[in-house]
């Protein structure tokens, strides 16, 4: 395709060569004199085709995709117009909108493209999305809209299988062009994955859902025929005994007694300091994942609000944590009060947080990560990993559980109503989902049937 600079008198003598449907001659400082300019713009061309059409077009690329977009006939535009157009055109790509976001025809609706439906879903609902649904949704659905690119850590624990998103598969395909065949055949990705097929086509489906919501397709859900995958999740349960060994390690924490080494000299004396060292460091993270056990346990909260919670949300006069980190009161259907909760807590716990304030005197968060202290910790992996060894403790448990162990210990007969433990833990009452909470301890009635024997004499 020829670079030269464009000017009027070249656009009214332009011609498509013989043998070619169009040809695009594309604005370039040196014009066809050999004489070089200033003010051509770069991604303005004009086309040319065999019958004779003229129009000028705009080449540019949005999220790794390349465009080609016409902006006008050379009837409306003469050279000098097209080259503002794509100025404009071009500021707004700086600025990370699409130009074409206000361009598109009605009338053509059925031309639009599968990747120009994502475009569209992502501008105006999933970008004001947690940062969780936007990672969610890029992952299944368009990765080259993910900001961050995923980055694999020399842990490995974050290493997934390869597989194409929906928008790679289909991204040149007309929208309405989708099929449940296509579908079926994007799903076959996840076959092994009961989780990842579910959450992929959750997340297609609100796609197609979007898209006819807002008219741009009139058709129905291609999503629709295909079934969510069944998921058994392994239930984790925990005898009386287990949660009586877990709560005496978390609020007594066990502790490895550190070698002495003034007794040794030479390299035998630097070997053992470093081993002293090795278990000091073991003991520190012991007793910091234990304070942040205890405050779980004590008040049934979720790991991801004490993640989040500042020493300034906790009143230790009066006993109280507000809770910023909520899901909110909902006020309607469309309104929710997000501000926070106020919920009373233990006094161990207000001992927990000011052991957390001696040992983070300049940061505000409560557990903030050890690498930057304005960030929240990210993970408890080594300090979980030892908790797990210790005698009693099942190699199942997780964090999660303690909140389901202590919502399970009040439900067996404490004298606390099912409606309380509801609205401490932020269900709003609803005691179906505490009740998917409870473990079923049965300990508690084992005094049934012991009495049941001693009636029966055996």
């Amino acid at each position: 395709m020829p670079n030269l600079f464009l000017t009027d008198d070249f656009v009214f003598v332009a011609t498509c060569p013989a043998g070619k449907d169009q040809e695009i001659y594309w604005d370039h400082p040196i014009g066809a004199d050999g004489r070089a300019r200033s003010n051509s713009v770069s991604g303005l061309g004009l086309r040319v085709t065999a019958l004779g059409r003229k129009a000028f077009v705009h080449a540019y690329v949005l999220n790794g995709h390349r465009y080609r977009k016409v902006i006008g006939s050379t009837v409306l535009h003469n050279v000098a117009s097209a080259r503002i157009e794509v100025n404009n055109r071009r500021q707004k790509l700086e600025s990370g909108a699409d130009p074409e976001a206000g361009r598109i025809n009605p009338r053509r609706k059925h031309f639009l493209t599968v990747d120009d439906v994502i475009g569209q879903y992502w501008e105006s609902h999933v970008s004001g999305l947690s940062k969780v649904s936007r990672d969610a949704f890029a992952r299944f659905v368009a990765e080259r809209l993910r900001h961050q690119p995923v980055t694999v850590s020399r842990r490995g624990h974050n290493k997934r299988k390869t597989s194409s998103d929906f928008g790679k598969m289909f991204g040149d395909r007309a929208f309405a062009s989708i099929k449940p065949s296509d579908i079926e055949q994007f799903q076959r990705q996840f076959a092994s994955s009961p989780s990842s097929h579910n959450s992929a086509l959750s997340r297609v489906s609100s796609l197609f859902n979007w898209a006819i919501r807002m008219q741009l397709v009139d058709m129905r859900n291609p999503c629709t025929p295909i079934r969510m995958q069944k998921v058994i999740r392994r239930r984790r349960d925990y005898s009386t005994e287990q949660i009586r060994k877990i709560a005496t390690y978390i609020f007594y924490p066990v502790m490895e007694v550190p070698p002495e080494t003034d007794h040794l000299n030479g390299f035998a004396k630097r070997n053992m300091a470093l081993v002293k060292g090795r278990v000091l460091t073991a003991n520190d993270q012991m007793r910091e994942l234990c304070n942040y056990m205890g405050i779980l346990f004590l008040t049934m909260a979720r790991p991801s609000e004490l993640n989040n919670a500042e020493f300034s949300h906790f009143d230790l006069e009066k006993l109280v944590w507000h809770k910023h980190n909520t899901k909110g009161i909902k006020l309607s259907r469309s309104l929710y009060e997000y501000s926070y909760r106020s919920v009373p807590i233990h006094p161990k716990v207000a001992e927990m947080v000011q052991a957390q304030r001696a040992r983070w005197p300049k940061s505000k968060l409560l557990f903030p990560s050890h690498t930057d202290p304005t960030q929240p910790r990210d993970n408890f992996r080594k300090g979980l990993d030892r908790f797990k060894t210790l005698p009693g403790v099942p190699d199942y448990f997780q964090l999660y559980d303690l909140k389901r162990i202590a919502i399970s210990l009040m439900l067996t007969g404490q004298g606390v109503s099912h409606e309380a433990i509801s609205h401490y833990v932020d269900h709003k009452g609803n005691l179906e989902t505490t009740a998917i909470y409870d473990l079923g301890l049965v300990d508690p009635m084992r005094p049934v049937t012991e009495k049941l024997g001693n009636l029966l004499g055996l």
